[in-house]
């Protein structure tokens, strides 16, 4: 096994740890009107549908261009649906409304989680950028591709529980209203610097 290529997934794991990115702010906001305990079935579809992806990406990996206009398409995509998600949180938090979020927000399940990372083509184009770059390191194949798979979606499993316990730490100052808007804003703010931060490094 090449160790610079396990060593950059690792390292793309720990940065997926503390990136506050659409799944992470998902499951932070849910667990703050459900309950972290709400998003077991959400993370379950979350990592099917990622590891699904994984497999459609590299069993088409040598029919994608990373320079051609279906990434560019995908960038768009998931910049637009990560500004998509920024703004409603930061919605969410501005308005009174906020105090009525059980209400307002659904409980979210299995069939969103897998839906959510289909939608997102920020993730279509990294998992392609990884099984170009690293799928023949790992033996090619279905082989590579279950390793690379299994790596990735633990690195982001383990991100998504993390994340569901701040929004369970969240979920017990509710009784704090202006506590909770502000903790709504700065998250949504913090995902917005993140679009564009990603946004204008892929111009």
């Amino acid at each position: 096994m090449p160790w610079d290529s396990l060593l950059y997934l690792l390292a793309l794991l720990g940065a997926g740890l503390i990136t506050p990115g659409p799944n992470n702010l998902t499951c932070t906001v849910h667990a703050v009107v459900h309950g972290k305990k709400s998003n077991i079935s959400l993370i379950t579809g979350m990592a099917v549908g990622f590891i699904s992806i994984h497999f459609i990406c590299g069993l088409a990996v040598d029919y994608f261009d990373e320079d051609g206009s279906v990434r560019l398409a995908m960038d768009i995509i998931g910049s637009l649906f990560m500004f998509l998600i920024a703004f409603g949180i930061i919605y969410l938090g501005r308005s009174q409304k906020v105090q009525d979020f059980p209400e307002i927000i659904p409980k979210l399940g299995f069939k969103t989680g897998v839906l959510m990372q289909y939608v997102n083509g920020k993730e279509w184009a990294m998992v392609f950028m990884l099984m170009s770059k690293f799928l023949n390191d790992f033996g090619g194949g279905v082989l590579g591709i279950i390793i690379i798979s299994t790596i990735t979606t633990s690195g982001g499993i383990l991100a998504m529980i993390a994340w569901s316990n701040v929004g369970e730490k969240i979920k017990s100052k509710t009784a704090e209203p202006k506590f909770v808007k502000n903790a709504f804003t700065i998250l949504g703010c913090m995902l917005f610097i993140l679009a564009l931060l990603i946004t204008i490094r892929g111009l």
